[in-house]
């Protein structure tokens, strides 16, 4: 996305959020637009990116929530038991070499941006979280995929591994 179209979304989303919810406009809907929009705009453009110049952000949410392994300051701390999504992100480690972070919240996740500095980001998060991570971001170009919340919100989420694939081999220069 161009740094001109990111500054008005900076400024003008949260504004536009606002009024949708006054006039009864579900927020999600418009949220999921946003990223929609944001894919889009991300897709038109060609990238041939490094693997170690991509970053997926993944919020803590993906692994269960009874699991007494804590990885959210490394995701190689999980013993892969295949219960929760977070094992699919190792083998993608393994084979794509790109940075995965899990973030507990908005703060960590700029800061492992701040400090891998990657080209390309895959953020998977919820329609709150992911909207408001790409107009945060800016110009960097970011791919959001919506996590599935079968128990509600916060708890033992999912994500479609393929969609990270295809977006891993976008920036790559795969497809």
């Amino acid at each position: 996305m161009s740094n001109q179209k990111s500054k008005f979304i900076k400024k003008v989303y949260p504004v536009v959020e606002s009024i949708a919810g006054s006039l009864g406009i579900e927020k999600d809907k418009m949220r999921r637009s946003l990223i929609e929009k944001n894919n889009l705009e991300v897709k038109k453009n060609k990238y041939n990116l490094k693997p170690e110049e991509i970053l997926i952000l993944l919020p803590h949410c993906l692994q269960l929530m009874d699991c007494d392994i804590r990885v959210t300051n490394d995701i190689n701390n999980c013993k892969r038991c295949g219960r929760c999504p977070i094992m699919n992100f190792l083998e993608i480690i393994e084979k794509f070499k790109v940075n995965v972070f899990i973030a507990t919240g908005g703060t960590l996740a700029r800061k492992a941006i701040k400090d891998l500095k990657p080209k390309a980001i895959i953020a998977v998060a919820c329609e709150r979280d992911l909207s408001s991570g790409i107009v945060d971001i800016g110009s960097l170009p970011v791919i959001g995929v919506l996590n599935d919340r079968p128990k509600g919100p916060c708890i033992d989420t999912l994500v479609d591994i393929d969609k990270i694939e295809q977006a891993i081999k976008f920036f790559l220069g795969e497809e």
